[in-house]
């Protein structure tokens, strides 16, 4: 079969924009889907290329379905009927209505909308659980999010590749060492960008892979994404002994109600946006009394106030 490469490289159909890394990375992440009968959504589709690249990849998938919000996309035809383009915000209830009309799930989701952090999220809420099992969740174009023009940056609390760090301490849930729920440590991103994510959808996580620009998120059904029993092969323990009376027994995590850094409420970087948040407000309050008229009417009797502090103040020293 011919790799996604060559098919770039030998198309003439509709334009398609991929890095180059991509290419080599879908090869080997697409590999076991590429004759199975799967539905693909692929958000952010441009001149549409990309979709008639898949319908030659897959050549026995059932549905490829593409959304958009620019409204040249409704200019988008297609020979193959699998092909589907959705105009709208893939963010929006009502887009979202329009996509699962196509597919009610997916074994393959692509992110390669408008690259921005909130969008990035949204997108992940709203589909991820419509993600069929063993299916993927791929994130494009991350280097987006060490930019301030795509709500990003290093140690922004709120960015997209913040947002997946933080999915990836779900894979490591039972190893916490505190009675925390998955969903607490994403409260943020929550209230932030408004999202509806329960401990149900997040404990179907199995897997976070990050990728120059990419993040892949493996779905499975809960009870794979334990770490299992201890399996010991051998009898033989001339260096450590002890790995015999341990077969089949579960990992047990130290208790970590005494970490700071467990315990803590938030992260520090969002601890820091909401200090950030709240010396701001002290600013602008304090601009709006020194600027205010009656500041500037009881100017006199501060000052003379101050004149009359100091005075007291030096009788004192006197009589001292």
């Amino acid at each position: 079969m011919k790799t996604l490469l060559d098919l770039y490289k030998t198309h003439t159909g509709k334009v398609s924009d991929k890095w180059a890394l991509y290419l080599h990375e879908y090869d080997r992440l697409f590999a076991p889907y590429r004759e199975q009968a799967i539905s693909m959504l692929e958000i952010g589709v441009q001149n549409g290329g990309s979709l008639e690249i898949w319908s030659q990849y897959f050549p026995n998938a059932q549905k490829f379905v593409g959304c958009d919000i620019n409204p040249d996309c409704a200019k988008l035809t297609y020979a193959d009927p699998r092909i589907a383009v959705i105009v709208g915000d893939a963010t929006t209830q009502e887009t979202q209505a329009q996509v699962f009309a196509q597919s009610a799930g997916f074994d393959l989701i692509i992110e390669d909308g408008s690259h921005t952090s909130s969008d990035i999220v949204k997108a992940f809420a709203r589909y991820f659980p419509a993600l069929k099992s063993e299916g993927l969740f791929v994130a494009e174009d991350l280097h987006c999010s060490y930019w301030q023009e795509y709500e990003g940056g290093i140690f922004h609390p709120y960015s997209s590749i913040a947002f997946f760090k933080c999915l990836a301490d779900m894979v490591n849930h039972e190893h916490w060492g505190v009675p925390k729920m998955k969903s607490e440590i994403i409260e943020g991103f929550k209230r932030e960008y408004m999202l509806n994510l329960d401990d149900g959808v997040l404990s179907e996580i199995h897997s976070v892979e990050f990728i120059n620009s990419m993040c892949v998120v493996r779905k499975c059904q809960e009870k794979n994404n334990y770490l299992g029993r201890r399996c010991i092969a051998g009898v033989v323990e001339h260096v450590v002994s002890g790995h015999l009376n341990i077969e089949s027994a579960n990992i047990s995590s130290p208790c970590q109600l005494a970490n700071k850094w467990t315990t803590l409420a938030c992260s520090p970087l969002e601890s820091y946006e909401d200090l950030t948040y709240q010396l701001d407000c002290s600013r602008a309050e304090l601009k709006a009394i020194l600027s205010s008229r009656s500041w500037r009417y009881t100017s006199v009797l501060r000052a003379i106030a101050s004149i009359y502090r100091d005075a007291i103040g030096r009788c004192r020293q006197l009589n001292d």
